[in-house]
């Protein structure tokens, strides 16, 4: 998992509006630690721009004309595991969603949300962990995407698999949550080992699905669990 990061984040900006990408550009230069250094408004032109600036982060238009988003990061994210996405759009479907996940995107956000979502989601990239607007993992819940199978398994996970769960979700690294709950580097390997078995994940992506989909991470907007605390 990428680790959460006090260092400027490079971005590009991938949208085809022109009015929009200014905009989306602007917002973005306004939240600490993310400089934008490029933008493009083609999914081939894209992709071009992603290999020649080699971004931290890439934001970009589910629906790019010429390559759409989620070509750009099958084929751009497994190049380059330490680039982070996040993927806009005003006409998300469940079914989007879910691949955008499976993928590996890091954050999805609708375009119908705030800005303050926007900005919310790109703090929330920068740091390491993942993000989901309410208004997609409203769609996620309404669709019934939640399989009964992965909601009943939440049953065989221990009290210490759900502590683990949450703080994986919330973009902790293992040697992290090694610390909060005081124990080894090689227990919480082997949590992880089990969540992933139990929970059919192949990723900390996909744990993160999971743990929204189950209720172990509230939906944004919701409360919070109670966050941890390093132990003193």
């Amino acid at each position: 998992m990428t680790q959460p990061t006090n260092q400027t984040s490079r971005m590009v900006v991938l949208e085809d509006q022109l009015l929009l990408r200014d905009l989306l550009s602007s917002l973005a230069t306004t939240v600490p630690g993310i400089m934008v250094v490029g933008e493009a408004s083609e999914g081939r032109q894209a992709l071009a721009l992603c290999e020649e600036e080699k971004p931290d982060i890439v934001m970009f238009e589910m629906y790019l004309p010429g390559l759409n988003g989620i070509e750009i990061l099958r084929q751009y994210g497994p190049k380059h595991p330490n680039t982070r996405f996040i993927a806009i759009s005003s006409n998300f479907t469940p079914d989007a969603i879910r691949e955008l996940l499976e993928l590996g995107c890091h954050g999805i956000v609708s375009k119908s949300s705030s800005a303050s979502k926007l900005k919310e989601g790109l703090r929330e990239i920068k740091s390491g962990s993942g993000y989901l607007c309410p208004v997609c993992a409203s769609l996620l819940r309404e669709s019934h995407l939640v399989s009964n199978s992965v909601a009943k398994k939440k049953n065989r996970l221990s009290n210490r698999e759900r502590e683990v769960l949450q703080a994986v979700a919330e973009g902790f690294s293992t040697k992290q949550i090694a610390e909060m709950l005081e124990v080894s580097v090689k227990t919480i390997e082997a949590h992880r080992a089990n969540l992933m078995k139990k929970l059919d994940a192949r990723s900390a992506v996909e744990l993160t699905r999971c743990a929204f989909e189950i209720g172990i991470i509230e939906l944004p907007g919701q409360s919070k669990p109670a966050a941890y605390t390093m132990p003193g």
